[in-house]
């Protein structure tokens, strides 16, 4: 396996061609997906739409019809296509994601969209390197989380990030448990971190990067939310993986754990971003 097979590749389509594949199939073969918070949705949707929140997507799946082409999409672009990797991941066939969201549809250019990189490294594919890489990539998600606790200035935000930060250092623990499961072998202290994945995070993004672009679009909460939604859903996918190729009970526990986990902060997050939305539109 590969490192770069380790996050969901998914295809993109422009909304000129989401357009055109909708107008040809008139919404019988395909789904549009809409993975927005619900104040996003009440306040304007593609036609047809169904509505699934990316925080509660994956207790969902089953509302969804595999047999139809799916296209989620958000805003700009980043949630839908994390969405799309975990439908890919839990066995949907036929997915894309709308490049630049619902912006697009409505004809406009979306400015300052961060784009999470996908493929890290090659060349590692040992259970060994897999959990080096889930510890390595849990440390930089904490620096991450550190970060925009700092630049947040919300306080219910402040709480969230305060307890993703505890919830990356409980991870890492989990891990360094799995690995001593796996191999027998006792992993503490930062032992399993990579310095070749120093400044990284899950999905592959970059701290420096991401918080740079934080910092440069003048720190909006609800750009800071929507990208730690993105994350998450990265490290969701990232573990359904590595759930899949450890082949040892107790660390697939540990794993198994991990996800809902991870679904529990999406969740979080989710109802924080539909909250701040709902405030920012308040006369």
């Amino acid at each position: 396996m590969n490192i770069s097979d380790l996050f969901t590749r998914v295809e993109k389509l422009t909304a000129k061609e989401v357009k055109k594949l909708t107008g040809e199939n008139e919404g019988k073969k395909v789904t549009l997906l809409d993975v927005r918070e619900p104040a996003e949705y009440e306040k304007a949707h593609l036609p047809g739409a169904q509505f699934i929140p990316l925080s509660g997507l994956m207790n969902n799946l089953h509302m969804l019809d595999s047999s139809h082409t799916i296209i989620t999409y958000c805003r700009r672009g980043p949630r839908s296509r994390s969405a799309a990797a975990l439908l890919i991941r839990n066995g949907f066939q036929h997915i894309y994601y709308m490049d630049g969201g619902i912006d697009a549809w409505n004809g406009l250019v979306a400015q300052g969209q961060y784009e999470a990189g996908l493929a890290l490294l090659e060349g590692r594919e040992s259970i060994e390197d897999l959990l080096s890489l889930a510890w390595s990539l849990e440390d930089g998600t904490g620096k991450f989380y550190s970060k925009m606790k700092d630049l947040s200035r919300n306080k219910e935000a402040e709480r969230i990030f305060d307890s993703l930060i505890s919830a990356e250092e409980n991870h890492k623990t989990r891990i360094e448990e799995s690995y001593r499961a796996v191999k027998g072998l006792e992993m503490k202290g930062g032992q399993l971190y990579d310095k070749s994945l120093d400044g990284y995070m899950e999905g592959g993004v970059s701290v420096e990067e991401a918080v740079g672009w934080i910092t440069q679009s003048g720190v909006p909460l609800r750009d800071m939310l929507e990208l730690s939604m993105q994350i998450e859903t990265n490290s969701l996918d990232l573990y359904m993986k590595i759930k899949m190729e450890v082949h040892n009970e107790l660390a697939e526990r540990a794993f198994a754990g991990l996800i809902e986990e991870e679904k529990s902060h999406l969740s979080r997050l989710g109802k924080l971003l539909d909250s701040v939305i709902k405030s920012n539109e308040q006369p």
